[in-house]
């Protein structure tokens, strides 16, 4: 097996679409710049290119530059616009993977983000689809939804990028189709997804209960189906508020659902309460899954439930609050998309580096820039 490469290794092969003629700074440099700049905290094109001139040329030349002139914010919005992001993104991918263990990320959480700040006019922001393993917050694939296309199609297309046998793929109900669920067992991948959200209401303004309905099944088949449901619930107090999680589990649709759902073995009800003062808010979601029992119990599958929107928290949350891709006007071209690889990359070291906090990490890395450089020079 080969050695793994640093991240400026993997960045020099990259196609550079600039003639040669004019050219100053070589694409690995002005990309490492990138990384370095928004590992300290620097989000804009701007603030890149100043942050590497405030750093010297000793720091430059560390990176790969070969002149101290000409480098500026317009640099980067002629470069980064026409970078061919696919290849971009394959090779981080492959950075990332070979720092990760056999057993690193299980579980991959599949889900869609636009980056608001490069909408223009009538001309919708760039949206993004995202295979992220919360247990180590990487982006092992990512790919952009063409406004041709939708979600769902892109999904399929992402799916073939990172190796899933053995792994647990969780969705929302956007992915939540026969197809998503054919490929990812194909592969030797696992389902776990949210089929629909039944309800979402306060039960202070909910209407009366509908009167007694008829038994949907007879008492003996009635109690058997009761006896093969696996319940957990848990409860988290924080921020002004309590949270109760409930989960009920039963494998008894897995014959009905069978043949047109691939794989599918146990169907799950979610139900979530949310207390805050006097405010109560219950959400009740349905699910479907190819996770056996002894794979996880209904313990183990709430856990995971939850564990999904880790890709909120961990990876859009840091993207949008500490590292500002909302409110980021980068949108001509690829360059929203390179960018976002790039604080993909910073959120991944973060972790790493054992960060809890993205804001705290910025803030040591902007005081501590040779350890940025060393992030990215050296093979592991």
């Amino acid at each position: 097996m080969d050695a793994p490469a640093s991240l400026m290794e993997l960045l020099e092969g990259l196609h550079d679409p600039r003639r040669a003629q004019g050219k100053r700074h070589p694409l690995p440099a002005l990309l490492g710049l990138a990384v370095v700049g928004m590992l300290a905290g620097m989000t804009s094109y701007e603030a890149i290119a100043q942050y590497g001139k405030e750093r010297g040329w000793p720091f430059l030349q560390l990176l790969g530059f070969t002149t101290r002139w000409g480098l500026c914010k317009a640099t980067y919005s002629r470069v980064f616009r026409r970078i061919d992001a696919a290849d971009f993104e394959a090779r981080v991918g492959r950075w990332i993977g070979a720092r990760l263990g056999r057993d690193d990320a299980p579980h991959l959480s599949i889900d869609g983000k636009t980056a608001r700040g490069s909408r223009e006019g009538t001309t919708p922001g760039v949206h993004l689809v995202s295979a992220y393993a919360p247990d180590v917050k990487a982006v092992l694939a990512q790919l952009r939804v063409d406004a041709k296309t939708n979600e769902h199609k892109a999904a399929l297309e992402l799916l073939g990028v990172p190796p899933l046998k053995g792994r647990i793929i969780t969705g929302d109900a956007m992915f939540t189709h026969r197809d998503i669920c054919s490929a990812v067992i194909a592969a030797g991948g696992i389902t776990c997804c949210r089929s629909r959200t039944t309800s979402r209401r306060s039960p202070a303004t909910s209407r009366p209960p509908s009167p007694s309905r008829r038994p949907a099944f007879p008492p003996l088949q009635a109690a058997r189906h009761e006896a093969e449901i696996e319940r957990a619930e848990e409860v988290d107090k924080g921020h002004g508020r309590i949270e109760k999680r409930s989960i009920e589990v039963t494998s008894s649709l897995a014959d009905y659902l069978g043949s047109d759902w691939l794989g599918c073995s146990r169907v799950y009800r979610l139900r979530r309460e949310r207390r805050a003062g006097a405010k109560v808010e219950v959400e009740v979601v349905l699910g479907i899954a190819s996770l056996s029992r002894e794979r996880a119990g209904a313990k183990e599958l709430l856990a995971l439930t939850r564990g999904h929107w880790g890709i909120e928290n961990g990876l859009h949350g840091v993207r949008d609050g500490t590292l500002r891709e909302d409110t980021s006007r980068i949108r001509r071209g690829s360059a929203a998309q390179v960018m976002a690889i790039v604080r993909n990359i910073a959120v991944f070291v973060f972790d790493r580096q054992g960060y809890k906090s993205a804001a705290a990490a910025t803030r040591h890395y902007v005081c501590h820039p040779e350890e940025t450089l060393e992030i990215l020079s050296t093979p592991d």
